[in-house]
């Protein structure tokens, strides 16, 4: 997947999340400690290392996947999808039209496991909670300082 995908996936991640969770969110107010903050990077760390070993999966089923000729195929065919004149000038075959609509089915499958593990991240109340994911994704909105602070909470944990 390519790295502008992989930031669509994960926008998409959280704006459905959001709108799942705002959707069951009380309004009352709750005070952000530090240990929230941390947290809510934990979330984002777990989730982003679930998404890499689902990427990692579904590229070796491209790889393995009888018909699309391997990975280099794969993304030429997805650099025309869509496209009949393209298409029938690097000579789609059904076959590879069959696998590929697999490939994109797969995918889909896959960003569904990611979107609903980090939905039960989120819910579990000794992990997170709906109420502190909400306070949090409000203020990282509204404030480019708060957001930064996130950014490097996440970046250190990722390197420990």
């Amino acid at each position: 997947m390519t790295f502008q995908f992989r930031i669509f996936l994960v926008a998409l991640l959280f704006w459905s999340l959001t709108q799942e969770v705002v959707a069951q969110v009380d309004t009352t107010q709750v005070v952000l400690t530090d240990a929230d903050w941390t947290k809510y990077a934990q979330i984002e760390v777990m989730t982003s290392k679930y998404m890499a070993d689902k990427t990692k999966e579904l590229k070796e089923w491209i790889s393995a996947k009888e018909g699309l000729g391997g990975g280099a195929r794969y993304n030429q065919i997805k650099g025309v999808w869509g496209n009949a004149k393209k298409e029938m000038a690097i000579g789609l075959t059904e076959k590879e039209r069959v696998a590929y609509q697999e490939a994109l089915a797969f995918q889909n499958s896959l960003q569904k496991m990611v979107i609903g593990f980090q939905a039960d991240l989120i819910r579990d109340e000794k992990l997170l909670g709906l109420k502190i994911f909400e306070q949090i994704s409000k203020a990282i909105q509204n404030d480019p300082v708060l957001k930064e602070k996130l950014v490097q909470k996440v970046a250190q944990l990722t390197k420990k």
